[in-house]
């Protein structure tokens, strides 16, 4: 299936207007009207009043999908038709939401660093998730770090007073070997009283091997990261205290551990990939590991106003797999602070706020005995010396923001606001990393460092939009949003150009902060939406344009940034819909045109596909009645080739979940990759892209996991 610009097939159009992010049971049916979310506005507020997309993924579609086997990533991706397919992997690098960056958060605190890891996905267990809110675009409401949009993952909390119980166990296999299974086991209590309500949860999971449709174990994932032989544990509490009628403090803590421990290893020779061999061994493999906590106070009549204000805490230290006999750890430290105020004068509606922040970045590089590595053809990899990766960072930010609505009359709405942020990017002296690996081998004894030094950005960001309900059931809106991008300044600063003089590197030149400041990215971005809600028919369609002043390319031997020059438009169309023919029977299908371009020496140029995001589309079938729920679903990525003749080959997999009430629990069940297709995961394409400089193309070939079955059994009480 190729998809170029003016060869997208009307049919093809017309059945993307449509799959819904809501997959409710036969008894709920929900209403756009009911649905509050904060994602779009800091304040709650109901999905129809917003002029803009917003997708609502409730806790019924959550659980019945990773029941079936379905990874976060998986879900959201299934569920929002402008968020690129899964990249099935710990890593989400290039799954973009409308072709950018997007921002995701757990009950509102932003798992952002200066230094993107693209683990974000990677961090909490979808039995611990209520809800899920999406805002598709550029927002100028969170400032940095939310051109492409923002995904709030909203945690579960005790829903009563009285004790009660979550009990899952269950396991996933494709029967190829004694190592391909994977179990979760997940408990979680709550309760409490009038005062104080409180939930506790624990999740445990393990997966081995991975196979392939062919029955090969896939090929582990050197660059960034699989999921195979890995162990996760993640532990969650929140905690509600009602201080009184308008008062209440909410609390969050999470300890989450992602790590792999794989038995497998690519059998290297010199720059050559030879095989996958049992054997491996390493000091350090790929991991995340994250401590989180949060504490959020509501007033209704603070002053006569609401306020809502949170402070976080979030340490994350990750690691990853040998290459090229090394590999990293990063830990990062943010403390934020954020407070919003809401004020409604009958007609006009008033929110403002103050957001800050604090993000530190450390970084090592483990080097691996050569010897050693060599002979075992990089299967064996000791430690013999550790380095610095990239120059220390910090980064400081506040920022400022108003947002008003005002209703012209009962059906139409006007809004907008104004965010203003100011950064400080504090760097470090930082000895260029070839160089201090030449200095651990011996070659050389010292060297000069890339000096280091503080720089700073303002920016100001605007939004307008305005929404006109048709009707009870539709809206049709349209709005203007900024965005604002820093690029990750670990991999731009403290690069230099040496020379050996006797035993000392003398730097010739470098890019530091004093003579290279690196540029900040503004987006803008505009859209033009419509959304339609009946009893049997949901329909929330949007054209889209965003355009930034810069985009950022890497070098593909280093990766590291080696320019920040072109401008990037992305332009597209997403669509869902669904309809009930049956009070028991729900269609549905949903979509995404995209087109990502940057602006080169001859005009504009399709994006590289190591980044760029693919069209794609879902369609789907399911039955719903009070003990059986079962959907039918399919999922496809179109082709997609870039200036450079790079090509992503399009794939379509079909998939089946489903939970069955027992008279006490229930089951959950799934197949996945229901026809058993044989193809390469998008990652496994984008890396063979971005890491082409490095090994064969066969050390990237990331198959997609053939066919698997899972099932589990969950009792509440």
């Amino acid at each position: 299936m190729n998809v170029k610009k003016g060869s997208f097939p009307l049919s093809t159009i017309a059945l993307a207007v449509a799959a819904t992010t809501v997959f409710p049971t036969h008894a709920e049916k929900y209403s756009n009207e009911d649905k509050m979310v904060v994602v779009a506005s800091r304040m709650p507020k109901a999905i129809s009043d917003i002029p803009g997309t917003v997708w609502y993924i409730n806790s019924e579609t959550i659980e019945q999908e990773y029941r079936g086997g379905k990874t976060l990533g998986e879900i959201l991706a299934a569920s929002i038709p402008s968020l690129d397919v899964s990249s099935g992997a710990r890593t989400n690098y290039g799954q973009n939401l409308r072709g950018r960056k997007m921002l995701v958060m757990i009950d509102g605190v932003s798992l952002q660093s200066s230094r993107p890891i693209s683990r974000l996905l990677d961090s909490i267990d979808p039995f611990n998730i209520d809800r899920i809110e999406v805002l598709s675009g550029a927002t100028s409401i969170y400032g940095a770090g939310a051109s492409g949009g923002v995904i709030n993952i909203i945690t579960k909390k005790a829903q009563s007073e009285g004790l009660e119980f979550e009990s899952l166990v269950g396991g996933s296999s494709g029967f190829n070997s004694n190592e391909d299974f994977d179990y979760k086991i997940g408990q979680s209590i709550s309760g409490g009283n009038e005062t104080v309500q409180a939930r506790s949860s624990v999740v445990y999971t393990e997966t081995q091997g991975i196979f392939d449709a062919n029955g090969d174990i896939v090929t582990p994932d050197i660059s960034q990261g699989s999921l195979q032989f890995n162990k996760t544990v993640d532990f969650l509490t929140t905690v509600g205290v009602n201080i009184s009628e308008n008062q209440k403090l909410n609390f969050l803590a999470q300890y989450y551990d992602s790590q792999q421990n794989s038995p497998y290893g690519l059998y290297i020779v010199g720059r050559d990939f030879v095989d996958v061999r049992k054997g491996f061994y390493s000091d350090r493999e790929h991991g995340t590991k994250r401590l989180m906590f949060s504490a959020s106070y509501v007033d209704k009549q603070f002053l006569g106003q609401q306020l809502i204000a949170e402070a976080s805490y979030r340490k994350e230290d990750q690691t990853y797999t040998p290459y090229y006999q090394s590999s990293g750890q990063q830990v990062t430290d943010v403390i934020s602070l954020k407070a919003a105020l809401a004020k409604n004068f009958n007609k006009f509606n008033l929110v403002y706020g103050i957001d800050a922040y604090q993000d530190k970045l450390d970084s090592n590089q483990a080097l691996y005995d050569p010897t050693i590595a060599n002979n075992s053809g990089n299967l064996i990899n000791k430690t013999y010396a550790k380095t610095g990766r990239y120059p220390g960072v910090k980064v400081n930010s506040i920022a400022g923001f108003i947002q008003t609505d005002y209703a012209i009359t009962n059906d139409w709405t006007v809004e907008g606001g104004f965010r203003y942020q100011y950064m400080s990017n504090k760097i470090d002296d930082f000895v260029g990393y070839t160089q201090q690996k030449k200095i651990a081998s011996g070659n050389g004894t010292s060297a000069d460092a890339v000096p280091g030094g503080e720089t700073d950005y303002t920016v100001g960001l605007f939004n307008l939009g305005t929404i006109y309900h048709l009707n009870n059931e539709s809206q049709v809106w349209a709005n203007f949003s900024q965005g604002f991008d820093l690029a990750d300044p670990a991999k731009y600063y403290g690069q230099g150009d040496y020379t050996r003089v006797g035993d000392h590197w003398k730097l010739n030149n470098s890019i530091n902060v004093n003579n290279s400041k690196m540029s900040g990215i503004k987006t803008n971005s505009f859209e033009l939406g419509y959304r339609l809600e009946t009893d049997a028919l949901n329909l929330q369609t949007a054209a889209y344009y965003s355009q930034s002043d810069k985009s950022v390319k890497y070098n593909k031997k280093t990766l590291l940034i080696e320019e920040m020059n072109d401008k990037k438009r992305v332009y597209g169309l997403e669509a869902t819909a669904s309809y009930w023919i049956h009070d028991n029977i729900q269609l549905g299908a949903s979509g995404q045109y995209v087109i990502s371009e940057v602006k080169g020496d001859e005009g504009w140029e399709d994006f590289t596909a190591g980044e760029a995001s693919t069209s794609k589309m879902n369609a789907w079938a399911g039955w719903y009645d009070t003990d059986l729920s079962v959907k039918l679903q399919s999922q496809t990525m179109f082709d997609y080739e870039d200036a450079d003749q790079n090509k992503l080959d399009g794939y379509t997999v079909f998939d089946l979940v489903g939970t069955y009430q027992l008279p006490v629990g229930s089951l959950g069940f799934g197949v996945q990759n229901l026809l058993n297709k044989d193809y390469t995961t998008i990652w496994g394409q984008r890396a063979n892209i971005v890491y082409s400089k490095h090994y064969d193309p066969a050390a990237y070939d990331y198959k997609g996991r053939g066919r698997t079955y899972t099932l589990n059994y969950q009792v509440k009480f």
